[in-house]
């Protein structure tokens, strides 16, 4: 049996803290799936340290609810908002250190919810951080009533789902 392709998934909002491609201060995140899970590689800049040279717990953690975040929009292909989350920090993380993260859907709750989980881990393999977050999960429609995006930001999420 062949191993799914990983595909890249598209930037969809290039000023995103988290994923925005065109965000200078931000992480830069960019994702790839292989339709079962997710999962973005970066190297954390110096900015983005807390106490000394390690990476700040609150960076660890935005970088796991990006991860959990695409993981639910892409697989369950709905607009999502994040209900609450629980980050476990394993070990420290320097700044420089190349880190993998991975996302995938624990449990479908519902229609309308999602268990999501992921990790972040060292050039070694270690896991230096982990979480678990519940979604919602939205139509189209229904997000789009709640006025969070424009008209023209919803048709492209919606054409960068699934």
């Amino acid at each position: 049996m062949t191993e799914p392709k990983w595909k890249p998934l598209p930037s969809v909002d290039r000023d995103c803290f988290a994923c925005g491609t065109e965000n200078s201060h931000g992480l830069q995140m960019t994702f790839e799936s292989n339709g079962e899970q997710l999962r973005s590689t970066l190297i954390v800049k110096p900015r983005f340290r807390g106490w000394s040279n390690l990476v700040h717990g609150g960076i660890l953690s935005t970088m796991l609810d990006e991860t959990m975040s695409w993981t639910a929009i892409h697989l369950t292909e709905r607009f999502i908002l994040t209900k609450g989350m629980t980050v476990s920090f394993k070990k420290p993380v320097r700044v420089g250190t190349t880190l993998s993260m991975t996302g995938i859907i624990k449990e479908r709750i519902s229609e309308r919810k999602a268990r999501v989980v992921a990790e972040i881990r060292d050039e070694d393999g270690e896991i230096c951080a982990a979480s678990e977050g519940e979604f919602i999960l939205f139509t189209l429609e229904e997000f789009g009533s709640m006025g969070i995006m424009s008209e023209e930001e919803l048709t492209v999420m919606a054409s960068a789902m699934g």
